[in-house]
């Protein structure tokens, strides 16, 4: 009997334990995030005022893919400090920092253009396909 006792709760303390690591994966991944968005960036310059990003897990890291026009962007980590997440791209010759946090039913945050020094509020929409 007390093997069987034994049994049951080094079985039922193994699935506490993976449920709890699961969970914080799906947390620290941005699983909210996964999926696609539009973004609304209105005083970028011309062309670059809104596309479509799409945030994915790659290698145990949240990644995302930027779309703008006809180009596309990789961004290779995002990072989630508290509630805000952190991200670079470089496009068209310019170092862009990007910090965003969830509002509500949408995404806001600021890009930064380290090499042009202008900061600009953005805006992601989530994509209900």
């Amino acid at each position: 009997m007390k093997t069987q006792v034994t049994k049951v709760w080094a079985i039922f303390s193994l699935l506490l334990f993976t449920m709890a690591a699961y969970g914080a994966t799906m947390d620290s991944t941005g699983d909210k995030l996964k999926g696609a968005w539009t973004y609304s960036l209105p005083d970028a310059p011309y062309g670059y005022q809104d596309g479509r990003i799409e945030f994915k897990e790659a290698e145990g890291k949240l990644t995302a893919v930027v779309l703008v026009g006809n180009a596309s962007y990789t961004i290779k980590e995002i990072k989630k400090e508290g509630d805000l997440y952190h991200c670079s791209l470089y496009v068209d010759g310019n170092d862009l920092k990007i910090s965003f946090k969830p509002d509500k039913e949408e995404l806001k945050g600021t890009v930064v253009a380290v090499t042009e020094g202008w900061e600009m509020p953005v805006t992601f929409r989530k994509i209900n396909e």
